[in-house]
């Protein structure tokens, strides 16, 4: 997943417009490039079992953990974490691999 995201992250800066990508699984991974820093969301499409609610109280049992990433409910239905990344996560470092099992997590 790491190696995906920082494809999506180079895209994303090159093209200055979200970089985006569909997995087997059924979830979606996006890149959003900011004036400083870049956002990262994971999530699964209306269609998937999961229901907001579900997130939301996984992500308040552990707020420790899940904390960083926001719940987003898109307009198609969709359901999504986004993390704005710190410069170190940016690069590809061991906490955004740590951060990307969260979200992970969190979505199954």
């Amino acid at each position: 997943m790491k190696e995906l995201v920082m494809k999506l992250i180079g895209e994303a800066r090159i093209q200055q417009a979200v970089a985006m990508s569909h997995l087997d699984n059924g979830m979606h991974v996006f890149a959003y490039p900011l004036d400083a820093g870049m956002l990262v969301a994971l999530g699964v499409s209306a269609e998937a079992p999961m229901r907001p609610e579900d997130l939301l109280r996984r992500r308040g049992a552990e707020l420790r953990v899940f904390g960083g990433w926001l719940p987003a409910l898109f307009n198609d239905g969709g359901i999504y974490v986004v993390r704005r990344l710190s410069s170190e996560e940016e690069e590809g470092g061991d906490e955004l691999e740590r951060q990307l099992d969260a979200a992970l997590e969190l979505l199954n």
